[in-house]
């Protein structure tokens, strides 16, 4: 299940959630103030370069990559 930023409007709080990419623009109420004025951050993989073999791994935090989850680098609409 992947890991979202979400930051409230009101309060300026950032925090993280897993949620089913499916319910990740639902409404949600921030955990600090109780406000529903919550959006969703563009958030940045992490990448890391393994120098021996010169090639680069793709962390998603949380996210997948196993082939069978339809995200883009696979091919899929995610």
């Amino acid at each position: 299940m992947p890991l979202y930023e979400y930051q409230c409007s009101d309060c300026s709080r950032t925090f993280d959630l897993l949620r089913p990419y499916h319910r990740a623009d639902e409404a949600l109420d921030c955990p600090v103030c109780g406000s529903d004025r919550v959006r969703r951050k563009l958030s940045v993989i992490a990448l890391r370069l393994d120098q021996a073999s010169n090639y680069i791994e793709r962390r998603t935090m949380g996210a997948c990559c196993g082939g069978g989850c339809g995200c883009a680098s696979h091919g899929g609409q995610g």
